[in-house]
Parts: structure tokens; sequence; C-alpha cells
């Protein structure tokens, strides 16, 4: 079995327990929770970039290089493309950082995602986890798969233009640029920074299935053609490049958003803590603003049927398609006295047609008296 799994009890400002169950034992794919990372990401040095105009109501236009393509979509040298639109946002459909950041909560959207990762950068999202808060092992790469919205492998981010088409328009260099922010009044890394790698192997299962590449017919390559474009590969998948995480960490994570007030528990929260005290300049209290924070929690407490912009229908998503609450625990106690703030992550296992999923959950108690869990 490779169930992990960590719970972590609080009541008012101090850790009651945590207790664990073959935490990090192996290599776990961490799926759409990581996204909680980018989204605090891309507030925390939007703040600190200081662009006069730039919020996260301002409208946004990213724009890309794409090797291969000429400005017709043909193939042939780099082509420019631009992506300002944003067909979900109802109020004028322009495409601004707040309204990636409700998609990637409410409908876990990966060309929302992938928008935001360029937003931050590679190097500069590393440096925010690592150098700046103390986590040491997380890995995020790379995009999520998304063929209808925002960019795809193989395209460049040039730069954002603020307030496209107006008067005043002006250009950011963005993305690892903004990496340098992150490092003012720093010291170098210690050693639990520089933590060696945290999983022995990075092979799942015995066998995975893989998009058939272009090119191969039938009996193609080294695995079985299924139908839909697939091949059956009858050896583990190699998850070394793909993101990664420690589940302690991922929770860690998430307490520090929704619940910096938190006592430390243990060398590792007090080391972050100093790492933060020591990232954030005097008039900055924490990772993230009042106002950002209180956006942040507001959509990670939403379902999609209660948003209006974005609108979801709830026959494409069900009430509580985010918020998973357990059949039994219902008939105890009201799904309605509680309030969930969490990630959700799903995963297709290789073989299977089946859904993993793993949900980044702080469950809120709305009756007094009651314990804050993290699940």
């Amino acid at each position: 079995a490779r169930l992990q799994a960590v719970l972590t009890a609080c009541e008012a400002d101090r850790v009651l327990w945590r207790e664990t169950y073959r935490c990090d034992a192996e290599y776990f794919y961490p799926a759409s929770t990581v996204k909680l990372c980018v989204a605090v990401a891309a507030l925390h040095v939007l703040r600190r970039a200081k662009v006069a105009g730039l919020g996260i109501t301002t409208p946004l236009a990213f724009h890309y290089s794409q090797a291969g393509r000429d400005s017709g979509g043909s193939r042939g040298g780099p082509a420019s493309v631009q992506l300002k639109a944003d067909e979900t946002n109802r109020k004028d459909g322009a495409l601004t950082l707040g309204h990636l950041i409700r998609n990637v909560f409410l409908v876990s959207s990966n060309g929302a995602f992938n928008l935001l990762l360029d937003f931050v950068g590679r190097a500069t999202l590393d440096r925010f986890l690592r150098r700046c808060l103390g986590f040491a092992h997380f890995r995020i790469p790379d995009y999520f798969e998304d063929k209808e919205f925002g960019p795809t492998r193989g395209m460049r981010l040039l730069g954002v233009e603020v307030a496209p088409g107006a008067a005043d328009s002006v250009g950011v260099k963005c993305g690892d640029d903004f990496a340098g922010l992150l490092l003012e009044g720093l010291d170098e890394p210690s050693s639990e920074e520089d933590a060696g790698p945290l999983f022995e192997s990075f092979f799942v299962g015995e066998k995975h299935i893989e998009a058939l590449e272009e090119g191969e017919g039938e009996g193609g390559g080294a695995g079985e053609v299924l139908d839909g474009g697939r091949v059956l590969i009858h050896s583990p998948k190699d998850f070394s490049q793909k993101h990664r995480a420690s589940l302690v960490e991922l929770q860690d994570f998430l307490m520090l958003v929704t619940r910096p007030d938190l006592a430390p528990c243990g060398a590792t929260w007090r080391h972050r803590r100093r790492r933060r005290r020591q990232m954030m300049e005097e008039e900055e209290e924490d990772v993230l603003s009042f106002s950002d924070r209180m956006f942040l929690l507001d959509v990670m407490a939403m379902k999609p049927t209660d948003s209006s912009n974005p609108r979801y229908s709830p026959r494409d998503y069900c009430s509580d398609w985010n918020k998973f609450f357990l059949e039994g625990v219902r008939k105890a106690r009201s799904d309605k006295a509680f309030k969930i703030y969490n990630k959700l992550g799903q995963v297709r296992p290789a073989s299977s047609p089946a859904l993993d999923f793993y949900s980044l959950s702080l469950a809120r108690s709305l009756e007094p008296f009651q314990c804050v869990r993290l699940i």
C-alpha cells in the first residue's frame, strides 16, 4: 500500500498534536495541490514588485514567442503569441491575476496555473519556497496540460503588458526577473535548505499509459497501442522530472497561509519563522498582506457553484466538487458546521480509469469550542 496521511490538530494559537502515517515513505505525485504554492508566490511577488498600476484586478496581456511557427501558425521561425482574454471573466473578459487565482481554486484550471507559473518564474518560485520560506523539498518545474486555455510547451514568455490598449500601458519583464526581489537581505542558505533528495526512487507502478507519439503506428514503440491515441507501456512510470513535494511540507505550507498565527511546532517551524522575518521588510508583516490573505481565504473556501464570476453550472460541477465530505462523517455532523479551506488534487493512476484524490485541507468548525483540524 502507498497510503500516506498527516493530521494536525490546533486550538487557539497552538498546535495540539500531529499524527503521521508513512509520511514521505516513498514518492507520491502531488497533483494540483502544488497550485497553492504558485498562487501564494504570485500574490507575494506582485506586492514586492510595486509596479505602478498593477494589481490583482488589472487587465494583462502575456506575450510569448513560439519556436517552430510563423505568424500564420505554420511551421517556420519563432512567432509571437499574445494571451489577453479570459472568457470565464463575466465582467469584461479580461485576463487578470485575481481571476486566474479564482479559477485555480474553484475548478483547478491548468491553464490558469500555467500563466501564474510564468508570471512568477520557475527560478523565482524555487527561491521563494527554499531560500525565503525554508521548504526544502518542493519541485514545481512544468506546466499542467491544457489545450484550451493558456500557454503550452514550446512557448517562452517575453513579458507581460499591464493594461493593454490603454494610453498608460506598460510592459513588465516578470518571471525569473522577479527572483532578485526575494534575495535582498537574505544570508546564505543553511544546510537544512540544501537537504538532499527526499525520495530514493521516482518509479511508480508496474505499467503506465502514455500518449501515442506522432508517427507511431499499430504496435509501434515499446508498448501496446490502445484507443484514444494512447499506448500501454509495461514498465514503471518515471516521475523524476515531474512535480514533487513532501506531504508534511505541503501541510505546513497550508498552515503558513491559513493560520500564520500558529505557534511553531519544532525546529523546522522555528527555522521557517526566522527566514520569514529575515525576508520581510520592516513594514511588511508576513508572506501575504492582510488583503491578499483575505482574498485567498475567501476563494479557497468557495465551491464552484457559489461563485458569481466566474460562474459554473451545477450540471458540470456538483455542489461539493472541491469540498469532499465523507458520508459517514456527515451522519454525525452536518457539513454546514465546517468551513473548509483547501486545494484539491486529482490523479488518474497510470493503468486504471479510476481517480485518486488528494485534499490539502483545513477544516474549521463554525461552532464554538471546536478544534481546527488540518487534514
